[in-house]
């Protein structure tokens, strides 16, 4: 990470914001229990690609386990059931620690932007119940947005250089879109392996905004 003062930041939501990557592995669990020959398989394949929204491991699903080149009507069972999943528990979910603290401190001294691999209602719903769409500028939702173009339009919309924006994440697909748009990089550890394994992986989003208070001063 370069130690110049960021300019931005953008946050992942699960597993930075909220302690959200448990539920969302239980949906998928609770979705591709009703094909129990490809339970196993399609529970790798979530593993495996843990950034990859919702809707590609669906797709995925239906043309590699199932051999249909589409399924809109599936699709949309499936994404639907799986929506209904996870709104009943993620009124539940706790913040991860420090979140709160760090979205209040940080919002007024560095503009903060969060990028998603959940579906835009999905998402103004849960940013809408727990009062965090304040925090920022903009929110990235999957679709349209992939997290390598929101840090791509962050840098557009900041006019700056964008080794001076970080993109918060705590997945090896949230690095690779740091690396994609080469921007840097901070890592939550959320449990998550990252392969190779970072050195440098934070306990909670007090240790983050440590660091970023450092960057600031």
């Amino acid at each position: 990470m370069s130690s110049s003062p960021p300019r931005a930041l953008v946050l992942d939501f699960d597993g930075v914001i909220i302690e959200s990557n448990e539920v969302k592995t239980d949906a998928f669990r609770h979705v591709f229990s009703r094909f129990p020959d490809h339970l196993d398989a399609m529970m790798s394949f979530h593993f495996e690609n843990i950034s990859l929204s919702r809707f590609e491991k669906f797709k995925h699903f239906i043309r590699e386990r199932l051999g249909r080149t589409a399924d809109d009507k599936l699709l949309g069972e499936l994404a639907s059931e799986f929506t209904a999943f996870v709104a009943k528990r993620l009124e539940h979910v706790p913040f991860v620690p420090g979140a709160l603290e760090f979205l209040r401190e940080f919002a007024p001294r560095v503009p903060l932007y969060l990028a998603s691999v959940t579906p835009e209602p999905d998402l103004g719903a849960t940013l809408g119940a727990r009062e965090l769409t304040k925090y920022f500028r903009a929110v990235y939702a999957c679709p349209p947005w992939t997290k390598a173009d929101a840090a791509r339009d962050v840098i557009r919309i900041s006019a700056c250089d964008p080794s001076e924006i970080l993109l918060i994440g705590d997945s090896p697909g949230d690095l690779r879109a740091a690396d994609e748009a080469g921007v840097g990089f901070v890592a939550r550890d959320s449990g998550i392996i990252f392969h190779p394994p970072l050195n440098d992986l934070h306990p909670d989003m007090f240790a983050i905004g440590n660091l970023i208070r450092e960057r600031l001063a």
